[in-house]
């Protein structure tokens, strides 16, 4: 008689050194402490750029507020101008 025999299981064991595996977590850990402190050299370097960004807007802000204050005064040296021309014009009349 012939009996059917269940299929054969393959087992493969794998072994690795301990001083690989050390060696492998130190490389993670080395990775994963680069990369913190690219990160932190990163947000260091945002926060200078939002802090310019800020101190630009400001004298951006100041200087249009100025160059408002220019027109007014230029828009009031022209009426003044004007009244005087009106006022010598009716005198050489």
């Amino acid at each position: 008689m012939n009996e059917i025999q269940p299929p054969q299981k393959m087992t493969i064991r794998y072994e690795v050194p301990i001083t690989w595996l050390i060696g492998g977590f130190g490389i993670v850990a080395s990775s994963l402490f680069y990369a913190g402190w690219q990160a932190a050299d990163l947000k260091t370097q945002l926060e200078s750029a939002v802090r310019l960004g800020k101190e630009v807007m400001q004298k951006q802000d100041a200087m249009t507020k100025d160059l408002m204050e220019l027109k007014v005064k230029d828009q009031l040296f022209d009426a003044k101008i004007s009244q005087i021309e009106q006022r010598l014009n009716k005198v050489d009349k």
